[in-house]
């Protein structure tokens, strides 16, 4: 380095020396936080927001004797309907617990029914990862004051900021880049300490079935009984934890409430959501749930991970999301079927799946490069497909952005094309260009996150089976031992890999021989690389199966990435894949 570049590297160092420092001088000392502690305690009581529900409130029946009633919610407008009827019929407590909470109407709609809960006596408590919830200090300031029983806290403010602002993402990779990728990635809703749901769903209107551009097709079960007991200690353990605050003692918010009190908490609801919201009254949505979806089951059993670093080596394994989840995986006999928006192999996951019996069918269902919301995770992945189909013998299937079965996935797709022909948006911070051709509609993309072991055994988690979920964030699930739950579960996943609906990857017929054996092994030691992957073209690609045509029908290859028309998109993608690979620890 040269005598300029050194002095501008010290430069640099010692800038970014001043600004921590600067951070440090502005954190929120003990004494503050008893202070504004003390401001909110007295001042709690602002105007609120709801009203009295028109909703026949009819409360959700406890499962007789020790066993306990599953209710399998695959729709996202059932699951948004569930939780305003969980909110709408407490009595005692609510606790919520998600990694993403946005502002958007889904957001609002759940905060105003929140506070209406607490204004009629329910202790409500809302704990969010501060990393993508609620990203507005001044509504986040005016819920501090909103009503006595209504808490906020939010799980490891990074720059001991509730709202990390765009410009201070950079600050936080050069600083704190261990705090900022610990994230609480838990998705958990109580009430009345006797029903919760639990499984993969954010707080944001594509988890709803409700944004224009884009839906998640995800999975979360509705459980009563003994194990709830579990899922709120679970809950608990994060809530006292020093690690959740509450947003008065980060910086903004403690100024914002220092200098001038909030006045009323603003909220506002579409009419588009009014109108859900009366369709949901009449009561029969919860109906068909309660008769189609809802399953008897005796053995339940739920696991959290601690609200601490995570690492390789959690000790007890009990304590370790990924330990449980893989021993199940690692004791099938017959068959492991797995769904998960990202599919990239850690090494631990690896050594799971290497050392199942041959015979144990492997079946994984994830997205394609044009239905996935993280384009460079898939990338990263891409260089684990030929292992996977080779070596593991797994069957793989893509998700297609717009799947034959679009409105039985999604049944509000016609409310939503005609939603977005009127203009109404509803972006995430982050969102990608478009890479799909322009449809009226929205495309769709998985998220659930479930393992079926043995057509016995269920997980239903927050965990993307990836290294991220190992390694730094906390996931939490349940874990079902019911033959017929598991069929049920079955047929979820298989209507998302029927044909029409994704396609399937395969290894390219290739030449045999010598020059057959330099390709693969070529191949597969260029894969490895964590850069510079060199290896011209993939051995795999996907395939289409026509719905009628018989087994003996050779599939239509399709390429390795159908639908995707944006050529950048193409373009970066391949980048990452061959230079990038080192991000799988983090991805």
């Amino acid at each position: 380095m040269s005598r300029h570049g050194r002095h501008l590297a010290a430069l640099r160092a010692v800038a970014l020396l001043a600004w921590l420092g600067l951070l440090a001088g502005c954190a929120v000392a003990p004494a503050q936080r008893a202070l504004v502690d003390a401001l909110v305690e007295e001042h709690s009581g602002l105007e609120l927001h709801g009203g009295e529900s028109t909703w026949p409130l009819q409360r959700l029946p406890n499962p007789e004797g020790s066993g306990h009633r599953l209710v399998l919610v695959d729709r996202g407008d059932d699951a948004l309907a569930l939780r305003l009827h969980l909110i709408r019929t407490a009595t005692t407590s609510i606790e919520i617990q998600n990694y993403i909470f946005l502002l958007d109407d889904s957001g609002q709609l759940l905060l105003r029914e929140l506070l209406a809960a607490a204004a009629r006596g329910v202790r409500v408590r809302v704990l969010v990862d501060s990393l993508f919830s609620l990203p507005d200090e001044e509504l986040q300031a005016a819920l501090e004051l909103a009503h006595p029983n209504f808490d906020l806290r939010v799980y490891r403010p990074v720059l001991e900021q509730s709202v990390l602002r765009d410009g201070e993402f950079i600050g936080a990779i050069l600083c704190c880049f261990h705090e900022l990728n610990q994230r609480m990635h838990n998705k958990l809703m109580v009430a009345d300490g006797q029903h919760a749901l639990v499984g993969g769903r954010n707080h944001s209107a594509r988890y709803f079935d409700l944004d224009p551009r884009m839906v998640f097709t995800d999975l979360e079960i509705l459980v009563s009984g003994r194990v709830v007991e579990s899922m709120r200690a679970g809950f608990d353990a994060f809530w006292g934890h020093p690690l959740a605050l509450p947003p008065r003692h980060t910086r903004r918010v403690h100024r914002r409430l220092q200098s001038e009190l909030p006045e009323r908490v603003n909220l506002e609801v579409s009419d588009r959501l009014r109108r859900l919201d009366a369709q949901f009254a009449d009561g029969e949505w919860l109906h068909r749930l309660m008769q189609e979806r809802t399953y008897r089951v005796a053995a339940v059993g739920y696991f959290s991970d601690l609200p601490e670093d995570r690492g390789d080596n959690i000790d007890p394994p009990a304590a370790d999301s990924t330990a449980q989840i893989h021993a199940l995986i690692g004791a099938a006999r017959r068959e492991v079927v797995i769904q998960t928006p990202y599919s990239v192999l850690s090494n631990r996951f690896r050594d799971v799946l290497m050392e199942l019996d041959e015979a144990v069918d492997v079946v994984i269902s994830s997205n394609s490069l044009a239905s996935t919301d993280a384009f460079p995770v898939y990338a990263v992945s891409r260089k684990q497909r030929a292992f996977l189909l080779e070596d593991l013998g797994v069957r793989f299937f893509e998700a297609m952005p717009y799947p034959a079965d679009l409105e039985t996935l999604v049944p509000r797709y016609p409310e939503l094309v005609a939603e977005r022909a009127a203009g109404i948006e509803t972006p995430m911070r982050g969102d990608p260009a478009p890479a799909t051709r322009d449809v009226p509609g929205p495309r769709l993309s998985l998220h659930a996150k479930v393992v079926v072991v043995d057509q016995r055994y269920v997980i239903v988690t927050s965990h993307n089976l990836d290294p991220r979920s190992e390694l730094y964030n906390t996931e939490n699930g349940i874990v079902v031992d019911d033959a017929a739950f598991a069929t049920a579960v079955l047929d979820v996943i298989a209507v998302m890999t029927a044909p029409g609906n994704s396609w399937v990857s395969a290894l390219r017929p290739g030449p045999g021989g010598l020059i057959g054996g330099i390709q693969r092994f070529g191949a597969r030691w260029s894969r490895r690389a964590p850069t510079f992957d060199l290896w011209p073209g993939y051995r795999f690609e996907q395939y289409r199966q026509s719905l009628g045509q018989s087994e003996d029908t050779e599939p239509e290859a399709v390429g390795l990435a159908p639908d995707v028309v944006a050529a950048q998109r193409r373009v970066v993608t391949a980048m990452v894949s061959r230079m990038m690979g080192f991000l799988r620890p983090i991805l």
